[in-house]
C-alpha cells in the first residue's frame, strides 16, 4: 500500500519531539546525501546508497559501519530521496532502514516500498515540528528528462533549509520555487558553484548559508571537482557563508 502525498486533504503529522536545538546541522554520508538535524526533526535525505559512478564515491562497507556507530544516522524522523537513481537511493538499504527504524517515515518519488509516502506534484507535510513543501524540478542531463527528482524546502520556526536533488544547473524551476520566501541555509551540487549561470541563481537567491555537495571524496576524484569548487568559493560575491562537504562523516552546523 503506497500514500499519495497531496496538496489537498489531510496532511501526515508525525508526533512532535522536544529539543532546544533551533539550528541546523548537516552530516554527510556520501555523494549529495546525509543526514539533516533541524530543530527537533532528523531527516535522511539522499543517504542511504551503494552504486558508485566512476569520478564520484558511494557508501563503502567500511564507511557503512562507521554510520551505523554516529548519532547523526540514529532513530530518524523521516527518510526521504530527492530521486531514485542508484548513487542517490539503494532500495534494499531502504528496506533495512525500515526493518530498524520502522516509526520514520519514508518519501519517495517513485512507489518502490510498502507504506512509504509517494511525491506527487507540489505537495505539503508536517513532520516533528518541521514543514516541508515539495515539488518537482527537473533532472540534471537531456538523457533524465523523465527522471522524478524532487526538490524541498524544509522550515523550522524561521530557518529555512532549501534541497534541490539532481535539479539541473540554473533552471527556473528551483527559481520559482524557492522564491517568495527567504532561504537560510541552501544545499546543491557543486556544478551550480563552478559554473557562472549557477553562481548567478546562487546569487539571485541570496541564502544566508551555502552548502555544496555531490563532490567526491579524494581516492575517488578523477577529475579534480573537489579542486574546482575549492577556486569557484572565491567567486561568490553576496553570499556570506558558503562551505564544501568533502570528507565522509563531516558535519556543518548552521545557526
Amino acid at each position: 500500500m503506497h500514500f499519495v502525498l497531496k496538496m489537498q486533504g489531510s496532511l501526515p503529522i508525525i508526533e512532535k519531539r522536544s529539543s532546544p536545538m533551533s539550528h541546523c546541522t548537516v552530516t554527510l554520508s556520501a555523494n549529495a546525501g546525509g543526514a539533516l538535524a533541524l530543530g527537533p526533526a532528523r531527516i535522511w535525505y539522499d543517504a542511504m546508497h551503494r552504486q558508485q559512478v566512476p569520478g564520484f564515491s558511494t557508501i563503502s562497507p567500511a564507511l557503512m559501519a562507521a554510520l551505523e556507530q554516529t548519532r547523526a544516522f540514529y532513530d530518524p524522523d523521516l527518510i526521504l530521496c530527492s530521486h531514485c537513481h542508484p548513487d542517490h537511493c539503494s532500495i534494499p538499504l531502504l528496506k533495512e532502514a525500515q526493518r530498524l527504524w520502522p516509526r520514520a517515515k519514508l518519501v519517495l518519488p517513485e512507489p518502490h516500498l510498502p507504506d512509504q509516502i509517494l511525491l506527487e506534484g507540489e505537495s505539503r507535510m508536517s513532520l516533528a515540528g518541521l514543514e516541508l513543501r515539495f515539488a518537482p524540478l527537473p533532472h540534471e542531463g537531456a538523457q533524465y528528462a523523465r527522471v522524478a527528482n524532487y526538490g524541498c524546502i524544509l522550515r523550522s520556526g524561521d530557518f529555512r533549509v532549501l534541497l534541490a536533488g539532481d535539479c539541473a544547473v540554473a533552471s527556473p524551476a528551483l527559481v520559482k520555487f524557492a522564491g517568495g520566501e527567504p532561504i537560510d541555509l541552501a544545499i546543491l551540487n557543486f556544478p551550480w558553484l563552478t559554473l557562472p549561470r549557477g553562481r548567478a541563481v546562487i546569487e539571485s537567491i541570496r541564502p544566508r548559508h551555502l552548502l555544496i555537495w555531490h563532490l567526491p571524496f579524494q581516492e575517488d576524484d578523477r577529475w579534480g571537482y573537489r579542486l574546482a569548487a575549492r577556486r569557484a568559493l572565491g567567486k561568490l560575491i553576496t553570499i556570506p557563508d558558503a562551505r564544501l562537504l568533502l570528507e565522509p562523516l563531516q558535519e556543518e552546523t548552521f545557526d
